[in-house]
């Protein structure tokens, strides 16, 4: 998988790449570990990163009444349950990192480069 920053991403917004940067280093340190132990703190802390920067670009969006927020953040909204519910998993003893994995796969191979390019794109 890839979690590897692209300048194609960039929003114009410094606060908001840097933690999209930051949240895809942690995808990569996620992805990485074979740590059990490691991995029950690493998903909360990804968790709410996530649902940070999710806020952070959905200000930014109103801010700029772009069109698709609705859309966009229904996207968020989504990624942020299943992450959730994998995470609920965890608390209860079920480690599915390959499913955690893939939920973050999904947002940086495909709700990045689509979505958030757009969006970003649209705001200039």
């Amino acid at each position: 998988m890839s979690f590897e920053w692209s300048e194609s991403y960039a929003s114009g917004q410094p606060e908001v790449d840097a933690a999209k940067k930051s949240l895809l280093q942690a995808c990569q340190q996620l992805e990485a570990t074979d740590d059990w132990i490691a991995l029950r703190p690493m998903i909360v802390a990804l968790y709410k990163q996530m649902k940070t920067l999710f806020e952070m670009e959905e200000a930014v969006l109103r801010q700029g009444k772009a069109e698709g927020l609705e859309v966009h953040a229904q996207q968020h909204a989504d990624f942020l349950e299943r992450l959730a519910d994998r995470s609920t998993d965890v608390g209860k003893g079920r480690m599915n990192k390959k499913a955690i994995v893939k939920v973050m796969t999904e947002w940086a191979q495909s709700h990045i480069p689509s979505m958030d390019v757009a969006a970003a794109q649209a705001a200039r």
